[in-house]
């Protein structure tokens, strides 16, 4: 990889790890990530007006995958601020980010695509770094505890529930940026999946609590907005300059760098098998990226 594309991708990752850091400190999370959407979508509002006049926008396919990437990246919302609310950063994190072991093993069964032994190597130790993650160290004791975890912990449901998320508007995303202008397509779902989210926020939150989340976290909330665009933007101009995989793999290490975050500015217990099992997730998405 060139010099360039590896550090656009690094900061791109560092922006992501740290928008997850700013939601899990949010006093009302869902309310947070509500207001930092709406200013993603007005920020983004004028690189939107430059592409739209020359994309079309009046094919059925076209609306339907607007329609199915608006409804995912809601249940997308909705379950990561439920993860965030009951579970540490440093551990629901890595494994709502495993999405592209995920993604992988839909292609092999559903779409009957090949897999390189190094991609298998990579699905197997994304699985055995969400498994270790819940351990609180490496003993034979311990083994069990992801098993009973799984079964009745509410933040790694909503984590697993989260990366299902993930990984459908992923596979969903990337048909649909072979029928419309990316730029258009990214700007264009967002204000489906508002329009149900503010319907979930009205239902669930009084027009007091989104006021107070504002006025209290209103600099975070404007830094995410912003962050939700550029570093996206930054992984769009490496794309230019080097391989889609290899950007993928190596945009990853935001797993890394939010067990950091974790560990060091939130206090969170466990770090030494978090970031192990962490780093084992972050080889093993690097891997399917590369194989």
């Amino acid at each position: 990889m060139s010099t360039l594309a590896i550090i656009l991708v690094i900061l791109s990752a560092a922006m992501h790890a740290g928008r997850n850091y700013l939601t899990k400190k949010a006093t009302d999370k869902q309310a947070f990530v509500w207001w930092y959407e709406v200013v993603g979508l007005v920020l983004f509002t004028p690189l939107f007006l430059v592409y739209f006049p020359a994309t079309p926008l009046a094919s059925i396919p076209v609306w339907i995958f607007i329609l199915a990437s608006g409804l995912l990246h809601f249940l997308y919302w909705v379950l990561l601020t439920k993860a965030l609310e009951t579970g540490d950063l440093s551990l629901v994190y890595p494994i709502m980010r495993s999405s592209p072991a995920l993604v992988l093993l839909f292609s092999i069964f559903v779409l009957n695509e090949a897999v390189s032994p190094q991609g298998v190597a990579g699905i197997l130790l994304v699985a055995l770094g969400s498994y270790t993650i819940n351990m609180q160290r490496m003993s034979a004791t311990e083994l069990v505890r992801p098993l009973r975890a799984l079964s009745h912990d509410r933040a790694i449901q909503f984590a697993f529930l989260t990366l299902v998320s993930v990984a459908s508007y992923s596979i969903v995303d990337k048909v649909a940026v072979s029928h419309i202008h990316p730029v258009v397509f990214a700007y264009v779902y967002p204000w489906f999946s508002m329009l149900m989210f503010s319907g979930y926020i009205s239902s669930h939150k009084t027009k007091g609590e989104i006021k107070r989340e504002w006025q209290t976290n209103r600099t975070p909330i404007l830094v995410c907005g912003f962050l939700s665009i550029f570093g996206y933007f930054l992984i769009l101009v490496a794309f230019t300059i080097d391989r889609v995989s290899y950007i993928v793999g190596l945009r990853q290490l935001s797993i890394v760098f939010a067990v950091l975050l974790g560990g060091y500015a939130l206090k969170e217990k466990h770090q030494r098998m978090r970031f192990t099992s962490a780093s084992i997730i972050f080889i093993g998405t690097f891997l399917i990226a590369f194989g």
